[in-house]
């Protein structure tokens, strides 16, 4: 079976689990890249980078394009781009006879173009990012991630075991030099968009390496500085309601695509006015995304938080997010979770979903009831069955990747595309 990976995540993972699974299905691997700045990360594998060219069919944006800010609803150049993408997706898969694409990120220009070309083919597309629990797994599947996956059609799927429930999850040792690699990719992309204005419609974001290097120091803060809330802060928690937010990356897909808020900010004064409303002596947390350098203001009685938000669990807080895992994370250790959008645990029973106009009501609903340790427990099993594979895509080792090319074959059997005809 012939293997395609598209755009590495400037790591080896990519790479070694496409040889792995080609190897054991007597097939290759191939590497499909947007542009050639990701070449040093296929490892000498063989590659197509993608050229522009005007489209035989020119083809409407997908209506998922609709908020995202690298395809602007009504520009023709984009759709135009896109298009030709498609075809080339199809020219590729079918030159080389490839039956299953391997995807990191399936909300990329480049991904979506992939899947849409990948559907007309007869490909099977296996998405991956970086896992529920990082450093540990990775999330994988051919339905999509975060909001596109379903626990409920996943409990369909037959001949999924994945990993189990009590599999151990330690954190695995990150690659070495990913910051530098990642710096190279940043400055080898900077040259070739500018001799390609096209690739920059197929890319999800602006590698601004300024920006970077502002990310680098808040991050190196971030880590410097957590620490545990003792027993005074604790003290001054009891006998009252606690409410952490979770806050996302305002240019991360989940936020972009399917948060009701248009900025953090926004998302920030409409939750502590609701709070504030129902439960005045609530104590009010925020906590930043580890990545995020904006200066959000906090409303008068709110305050900041940083590092594990789990030291916060003796005081049984409700936590209130969009989709982050921070919701995933809670959930799992029995906490009381409101959410703003679909994300991968959306089936979990104990969770609660909102909008702008009924989070008052939900707040105060769920106020009154506990959280819930074994819908928790559950949640945990059925994620790693269906949804995980061992190792992060930046932190492996080779036993994890044998695991995954294993995991992979059992969500290839499963996938509507080829079910009962795939094998090792």
């Amino acid at each position: 079976m012939n293997v395609a990976y598209l755009d590495p995540a400037y790591s080896r993972h990519f790479h070694e689990l496409a040889a792995c699974i080609a190897a054991r299905s007597g097939g290759r691997s191939l590497a499909l890249l947007s542009s050639p700045a990701y070449l040093p990360y296929t490892m000498g594998d063989a590659s197509c980078v993608w050229t522009p060219g005007r489209p035989a069919t020119p083809r409407a944006l997908p209506a998922e394009f609709a908020k995202a800010g690298w395809a602007p609803a009504g520009d023709a150049r984009a759709a135009a781009v896109l298009s030709r993408a498609v075809e080339w997706f199809i020219e590729c898969f079918t030159r080389e006879r490839i039956e299953l694409c391997l995807i990191f990120s399936d909300a990329r220009p480049f991904s979506v173009a992939a899947r849409l070309a990948a559907r007309e083919a007869g490909v099977v597309c296996v998405f991956f990012e970086r896992g529920a629990f990082r450093l540990a797994t990775s999330s994988l599947s051919t339905q999509g991630l975060n909001a596109r996956f379903s626990l409920a059609r996943a409990r369909e799927e037959g001949g999924i075991a994945g990993l189990a429930a009590d599999a151990p999850l330690r954190p695995r040792a990150s690659e070495p030099w990913l910051r530098l690699r990642f710096a190279r990719f940043v400055l080898r992309n900077l040259i070739a968009c500018a001799m390609n204005g096209d690739l920059r419609y197929l890319q999800h974001k602006h590698y601004d390496a300024a920006h970077y290097a502002k990310l680098a120091w808040v991050q190196w803060r971030a880590k410097h500085h957590q620490r545990r809330a003792d027993a005074d802060e604790m003290a001054r928690l009891q006998g009252r309601p606690v409410v952490v937010v979770a806050l996302q990356l305002p240019a991360d897909s989940q936020f972009v695509l399917y948060s009701p808020f248009e900025t953090n900010q926004k998302f920030i004064d409409f939750v502590a006015a609701a709070v504030r409303d129902v439960a005045p002596d609530a104590a009010l947390l925020f906590k930043r995304h580890p990545m995020d350098a904006s200066h959000d203001r906090l409303p008068a009685g709110a305050r900041w938080v940083e590092g594990n938000l789990a030291r916060f669990d003796a005081a049984r807080p409700i936590v209130v997010c969009i989709n982050s895992t921070v919701g995933f994370e809670s959930l799992v250790r029995g906490l009381r979770v409101i959410v703003f959008a679909p994300s991968f645990y959306a089936d979990a029973p104990a969770l609660v979903h909102a909008s702008r106009d009924d989070f008052r009501a939900r707040l105060r609903a769920v106020l009154e009831r506990k959280g819930d340790a074994a819908a928790g427990a559950r949640l945990r099993a059925e994620v790693l069955r269906w949804y995980q594979a061992p190792g992060d895509s930046f932190a492996y080792t080779q036993g994890d990747i044998e695991a995954t090319a294993a995991i992979v074959m059992q969500h290839l059997r499963a996938a509507p595309e080829l079910r009962g005809s795939a094998s090792e």
